[in-house]
């Protein structure tokens, strides 16, 4: 192998280690990044705070949008999910990203999706920005009962709620 083609391959090898690392796939070990704490106003008045759910807790925060398709397509596994689950720890705290005008819109969309589970409205996009910068919608993050980062993900594709059932129930096993 010539020294070009050793340096190219060197370089894409670094660059699919960073690309990898940054997608925020990291899974539960001591390199796991504690998750920001954040406090929420939610659909029924209460305020909700991370906190709150750590040590005791496994967490998904959902951020969603009553304008993203893909959100809504996801949303009845998510729902599955919680009913699943929540009498083992788990909590989904779904964090809207619709702005102060379409609040009725939230409401009503979270009543017929059966979003039984809190709806947190995140009208100045203060918590995406901490953990969802670019926006992407839909966006997952699981936290461990110790309150780290397990797994982020963007997107849905169908399909993707066996993978997400896969880590909850590998994050519900996992003692704090």
């Amino acid at each position: 192998m010539n020294r070009t083609t050793r340096y190219a391959l060197s370089l894409a090898l670094t660059v699919l280690g960073l690309a990898t690392t940054s997608c925020g796939a990291a899974s539960g070990g001591p390199a796991a990044s504690p998750a920001p704490d954040f406090s929420l106003p939610a659909l029924d008045g209460k305020t909700v705070r991370l906190s709150d759910y750590s040590g005791k807790s496994v967490v998904l925060i959902d951020f969603w949008s009553t304008t993203c398709d893909p959100c809504l397509a996801e949303m009845p596994h998510i729902v599955e999910l919680y009913k699943k689950h929540r009498d083992k720890g788990f909590v989904v705290l779904a964090v809207s990203l619709d702005g102060p005008e379409s609040r009725a819109q939230v409401s009503s969309t979270a009543h017929d999706r059966e979003m039984i589970f809190p709806v947190l409205l995140d009208e100045e996009t203060t918590v995406a920005a901490k953990y969802n910068p670019k926006r992407e919608l839909p966006f997952s993050v699981l936290i461990g009962r110790d309150g780290s980062i397990l797994h982020k993900r963007g997107g849905y594709q169908p399909g993707d709620e066996a993978m997400l059932a896969e880590q909850v129930e590998k994050a519900l096993g996992q003692q704090p």
